[in-house]
């Protein structure tokens, strides 16, 4: 009896080079969720929660198995308090890893340790990303959405990384902590208030900073959906843009933060250190083409047949979903 108990008995998997910085923000549900889902894994590793909810959640990360540093910072009112909260905890984690991600996110350990072990090996790359796979919770139980993120495509040059992955995100990546701490000690030095900027420069410093690999393993199932919060006041929640739309952001962006850009042109020594240059690339690539791509993309979206119905325990197999879920937690 002990034996088979011995076998079904998952091995400890130590993650020893990477903290795992999670952002608290109320919903204590999916906080709850959270520390059950990890305390199910066999692992041991660095967590650090960064607390920024109206009510302290620390008695339900008290329940954490883990080696874990809790913070809370009060409140996150509005963005820019959001942002410093990201800074004071990226200084709480102690190892050259972080991957960042939110409570309401399910995490893949065994993925994880292998893009860390990758990162180790390889000096030349500034992040790893996995597959991440959207989901929400119907009656409790997990019902599969789509692939979050499209495939990237690597090169050895930065403009080519730039110019064949304009829907690059950096969010879900795990990041060396030195590359990831210069990201957003910028975003609070130059007083950024919007999550479009943070993404340009999470984005840009992190191509421009190493190769970015990419493995077809799911590394996270994002929650996708609307928080209670968002739900009451939409207009008033901090997450959501400032500006209009993304040709008011741009203006904005590259009049009023000129020096931050000339900064990160200069430090990461590209776009030959010309503003112009960049400010024509961007508005050319990004802002007009790329929105008649998306556009473009969409309408195809919606003239495919309706009817095509996901099977959700053939992407559980094929997609290895088991390091993060159990099967019976789908909804069929």
């Amino acid at each position: 009896m002990l034996d088979i108990k011995k076998k079904n008995k998952k091995k400890l998997l130590k993650i020893e080079n990477t903290s795992f910085l999670i952002l608290v923000k109320d919903e204590e549900t999916f906080s709850r969720k959270l520390v059950k889902h990890i305390n199910k894994q066999n692992v041991k590793a660095e967590f650090v929660i960064a607390d920024g909810s109206k009510k302290k959640q620390k008695k339900i990360f008290d329940k954490l198995n883990q080696r874990k540093k809790y913070y809370y910072y009060g409140e996150d009112k509005n963005i820019s308090i959001f942002f410093k909260k990201v800074l004071k905890s990226i200084d709480k984690c102690s190892k050259k890893f972080i991957f960042y991600c939110d409570q309401d996110n399910l995490l893949n350990f065994q993925a994880i340790k292998k893009h860390e072990k990758f990162l180790l090996k390889n000096s030349n790359y500034s992040a790893i990303r996995g597959i991440i796979y959207n989901f929400k919770y119907v009656n409790k139980k997990i019902y599969l959405l789509n692939n979050h993120y499209k495939k990237y495509q690597d090169f050895n040059y930065f403009i080519l990384r730039y110019f064949f992955n304009p829907n690059f995100r950096a969010y879900y990546c795990l990041h060396r902590k030195f590359i990831f701490k210069k990201v957003w000690s910028l975003v609070n030095r130059y007083k950024l208030k919007d999550v479009r900027s943070l993404s340009l420069v999470s984005n840009i410093i992190t191509l421009s900073s190493g190769k970015i690999k990419t493995f077809d393993d799911v590394s996270i199932l994002r929650w996708s959906g609307l928080k209670k919060n968002d739900k009451k006041k939409l207009n008033d929640h901090f997450v959501n843009e400032i500006h209009k739309n993304r040709y008011v952001w741009f203006f904005d962006l590259f009049y009023n933060k000129k020096l931050l850009l000339k900064k990160i042109l200069k430090d990461q020594k590209i776009f030959f250190n010309n503003l112009y240059l960049f400010k024509l690339y961007f508005l050319i690539f990004d802002i007009f083409l790329n929105r008649i791509s998306r556009k473009f993309k969409k309408l195809l979206k919606n003239n495919k047949k309706k009817g095509t119905n996901l099977k959700p325990f053939k992407i559980f197999k094929e997609l290895k979903l088991s390091q993060i879920i159990n099967e019976k937690e789908l909804i069929k």
